[in-house]
């Protein structure tokens, strides 16, 4: 950060003129390609983030794809306090903050809201088809048989010309949305698991993003479910001593729920691609996302986070994978090198830090550690040759 009155010069005034007023968003490529979501404006802008946060990146990328459609709860941690800076946000679409025990709850109403109000909208077409001028019949049509993005942008724009005075004053909730609950490991492995759990066992058709940086960010580095064996964290000053919870594993045991871990330095493409699936899915989506966080104390510094992912996934320390119940589809999307493991892992002080403080058995809890990722792993593959033969 530098004084205002240092970087406010005048070339940057006219470098950022140039940049707000004259340049505007092209699609060269498709957008659900990497090259082509970064031509896109996000929606999701100059946080107060931790400079290189693992997190973020993931949100720009979800309003780069679906910006116009987003709606997003969030769940109180670090996200909300980036997210929700009063008087400002980073955020250009609807965005709202509810407590760590209920967001998935709130999420979930917000998406049986606009659902109930869809639902309304299509039976007043229904009830008022004759009143419907015969060259607007077809875009009514399209709308009331497949309500997708492009047939409710067309009747938003051409409802002004209705008779139909209901139908007019329930011009705001025409276009359709896209709901996403957003939340850290704390909210969704621990403190709002309940809820998660009920949406997931739902069949509304609602996204959930996990930023998991396997321990409470936001108060200072505590100890999570989703935190693994032999890290050192608040509340586990010694290293945890049991594993981490498999949120994944757990969601998949839904047999109607889209499910997908990613890394954004490990795959891009196919972090676009889990997000892109999981939009498309007509059911409850779960995606986990591997963040790299401050509180790790990664020995090339946070901002090496993007390399922090992709060896979190080489070493096998964090397997991707995709599973649509739409197709039985289940995707191992990585490939891991065990040999690599303990490199990864000592090169972050909540790990290293245990030889110093529990000199013991950090031998022994650091194996288990390992252990544990093969065991996942393992699982994972197994899943996925058996999707393969059927």
């Amino acid at each position: 950060m530098e004084e205002k009155e240092i970087v406010e010069t005048s070339e940057n005034k006219k470098i950022y003129k140039y940049l707000f007023e004259k340049v505007e968003e092209h699609t060269p490529f498709p957008i659900t390609t990497v090259m082509g979501s970064q031509f896109v404006k996000p929606k999701f802008e100059f946080s107060g983030a931790c400079s290189g946060c693992g997190q973020t990146p993931y949100l720009k990328l979800l309003t780069q794809l679906f910006g116009n459609e987003l709606v997003i709860s969030n769940a109180t941690g670090c996200s909300s306090i980036y997210g929700g800076t009063i008087p400002k946000t980073p955020y250009s679409v609807p965005w709202a903050n509810s407590l760590f025990e209920d967001n998935a709850e709130f999420g979930y109403g917000l998406a049986v809201a606009d659902r109930l109000k869809k639902e309304k909208i299509k039976k007043i077409i229904y009830k008022n088809i004759n009143k419907i001028p015969e060259s607007d019949k077809e875009i009514y049509a399209s709308y009331y048989k497949n309500a997708d993005y492009a047939s409710s942008c067309l009747l938003y724009e051409t409802v002004n010309k209705s008779k139909i005075k209901e139908l007019f004053n329930m011009k705001e909730f025409i276009k359709t949305k896209s709901f996403w609950i957003v939340g850290g490991d704390g909210w969704a492995y621990d403190i709002g698991f309940g809820g998660l759990d009920h949406i997931l066992s739902s069949d509304e058709n609602v996204n959930v993003l996990v930023l998991d940086t396997e321990v409470y960010s936001n108060t200072g580095g505590q100890m999570s479910k989703s935190s693994r064996i032999g890290s050192v964290a608040k509340f586990a000053c010694s290293g945890k001593k049991t594993p981490k919870k498999d949120l994944a594993k757990i969601a998949l045991t839904y047999p109607n729920v889209y499910v997908a871990t990613i890394s954004l330095g490990a795959n891009m493409n196919q972090t676009i691609k889990a997000f892109v699936e999981a939009k498309n899915h007509k059911g409850p989506s779960i995606i986990i996302a591997y963040c790299p966080c401050i509180a790790q104390g990664i020995a090339t510094g946070i901002t090496d986070s993007i390399n922090e992912e992709k060896l979190a996934v080489s070493s096998g320390y964090f397997p991707l994978f995709r599973y649509n119940p739409e197709t039985e589809m289940f995707s191992l999307d990585s490939k891991s090198d065990f040999s690599e493991y303990f490199k990864f892992i000592l090169g972050e002080d909540r790990y290293r830090v245990l030889k110093k403080v529990n000199q013991e058995e950090y031998k022994d809890l650091l194996e288990k550690n390992k252990e544990e990722a093969e065991k996942r792993y393992k699982y994972y593959e197994n899943l996925s040759k058996n999707k393969e033969k059927e």
